[in-house]
């Protein structure tokens, strides 16, 4: 099965794919509500321009009206007598009515005399008493502002009838509520001369939704006022919370809202669920490498321990060939013995030499199966074994080796036997191991030490040397696979521990006293009753 490769640069680009598409979409929803809010922007400054153009209109609308009025021979007869000079003022009056933004009318003849004066107090227009009016009168005379007056004719304008003059005033704050549209219109209104000097101010009720100190669009545009007393032109400038002006845009979003969240919300999954699979691809590439790798060392274990198996099969041969030699130099000198008995005609003695030949034989079939069990010591079924027995018969068999000979050897067993249930040719595995361990790391002269007792339910057993001992910070390491000190295989004190394990035991190394290592194996004592004929299942 090949690993599973993770997508690369290829998800990489969807997933950027995906970003840019939906990037664009939220880029144009967005350029598409600036825009409506630019719009609506401008149509808040096209507003003011046509409430300024309004202006424009009534104050030329006062003049025109008042120009035909002075035309009319009704303010030019103002000097007839009383009756008829009530009824020609009731048009002044009439006039006053519907301009609601006059506030004054004074005519005057062609020699100066007041023909009519008519003002507005309270908001009603009424004729004034006073013969000569002196321009500050009227409720809507204030002596600390600006007054927004005009006369007709002026000099490049034809003479009314009769030669009459006009004088009229106009409320700059009631002409701009009129043509300011209400209070929910606009939010603040100014109406100033061109020197900047106010002449009429509209402020709107705040909006609930307002916000406080909030930002403002603002937006003038001129008011000519040709004929009137101010210089001109005059300027209008209106302002309003960014908010209400920006809400005239609320349709147009409203419009969007539903597509750049559920726009939003895509991307943001897509986002998620993409990394969510690179992650899981990667994760799963580790993974699978991960797996490889340990089976490839796996592999490689088995195979190291195989070796060292076979590696200590080896040099229990080379041990094994001397026991073996014995026999049958033995047998070789009992047929001897035989067939010199036989040609005396002494067939005892012959048949107790041929019986030797055949103990002899049974040794070293003894041996062989010894040497086979321990190239495939899993097959070695757990009987009720003497330990003792076990660690005389490998302490005897290190002893004969030649390379040894420098080693004194120390064997102390407890008194009787030490029963436990196991494979003896497992736990002679150990023994040797442990032993030849021993021996190897000794200087000349060195000491080994074996020595078993019986504590509780166990049966104990130590292996104590005198070599150079196990630094502290490697004996939590020294059962480890691979780890050694001596550039060994390393798997040796590993098979052990591993054996030991499978019999329900536990084997540790400790510092001996005066120097050197003490290797300690502590297995279940095979208590009485306990035991049986019957051959248990393979060890695995």
């Amino acid at each position: 099965m090949k690993p599973f490769r993770a997508p690369g640069w290829l998800t990489g680009t969807a997933i950027a794919a995906v970003a840019a598409v939906n990037l664009a979409g939220l880029w144009g929803i967005a350029v598409a509500r600036q825009g409506a809010i630019d719009e609506a922007r401008r149509g808040f400054g096209v507003e003011v321009t046509s409430r300024a153009t309004a202006l424009e209109s009534r104050l030329s609308g006062v003049r025109a009206d008042l120009a035909f009025l002075g035309g009319s021979p009704t303010v030019a007869r103002l000097g007839g007598d009383a009756e008829a000079r009530l009824l020609r003022q009731s048009a002044l009056l009439l006039f006053m009515r519907s301009r609601i933004e006059v506030v004054r009318i004074v005519v005057r003849s062609a020699d100066g005399e007041v023909l009519a004066h008519v003002v507005r107090r309270g908001g009603v227009p009424i004729l004034s008493v006073s013969p000569s009016p002196t321009g500050e009168e009227g409720a809507a005379v204030d002596p600390s502002r600006a007054r927004l007056t005009a006369n007709l004719p002026r000099e490049e304008e034809a003479t009314l009838a009769g030669g009459v003059t006009i004088e009229t005033e106009v409320e700059p704050s009631a002409l701009l509520d009129d043509v300011a549209g209400g209070p929910e219109a606009l939010r603040t209104c100014i109406l100033s001369d061109a020197t900047g000097a106010v002449l009429a101010r509209r402020r709107a009720l705040p909006r609930p939704d307002d916000a406080p100190g909030g930002r403002e669009v603002q937006a003038q545009a001129p008011v000519r006022a040709e004929g009137w007393s101010l210089p001109g032109p005059l300027v209008l400038a209106c302002s309003q919370p960014e908010g209400t002006v920006v809400g005239l845009a609320e349709p147009v979003w409203a419009r969007y809202r539903t597509t750049f969240a559920l726009n939003t919300g895509v991307m943001v999954l897509a986002l998620l669920l993409g990394g969510l699979g690179v992650q899981q691809a990667r994760r799963r590439a580790r993974l699978e490498a991960r797996a490889a790798e340990e089976s490839r060392v796996r592999e490689l274990e088995r195979q190291l321990f195989h070796a060292e198996r076979l590696t200590t099969v080896g040099r229990l041969a080379a041990g094994i060939a001397h026991e073996i030699n014995n026999p049958l130099e033995g047998m070789s000198n009992y047929l001897t013995l035989a067939r010199d008995a036989l040609g005396r005609g002494d067939t005892e003695a012959a048949e107790r030499h041929l019986s030797s030949v055949r103990q002899g034989l049974e040794r070293a079939a003894g041996i062989v199966r010894q040497v086979l069990a321990h190239a495939d010591p899993a097959k070695a079924p757990k009987t009720p074994l003497d330990l003792n027995g076990v660690l005389r018969e490998t302490e005897e068999f290190v002893r004969s080796r030649r390379e040894f000979g420098h080693i004194r050897f120390d064997l102390d067993l407890a008194d009787g036997e030490l029963l436990v249930r196991g494979s003896p040719v497992m736990l002679g595995q150990v023994a040797v191991n442990l032993i030849l361990n021993a021996c190897e790391v000794q200087p000349a002269k060195g000491e080994v030490r074996v020595s078993s007792r019986g504590e509780g339910e166990h049966v104990v057993v130590d292996f104590a040397d005198r070599g150079p001992g196990i630094a502290e910070a490697d004996r939590p390491r020294v059962f480890e696979p691979f780890f050694s000190t001596r550039e060994s295989t390393g798997l040796g004190l590993s098979i052990c521990h591993t054996i030991v394990q499978q019999h329900e035991g536990e084997l540790t190394v400790h510092a001996r006293d005066g120097g050197g290592s003490l290797f300690r194996m502590k297995l279940p004592a095979l208590t009485d009753g306990a035991g049986g004929d019957g051959a248990e299942a393979p060890v695995s």
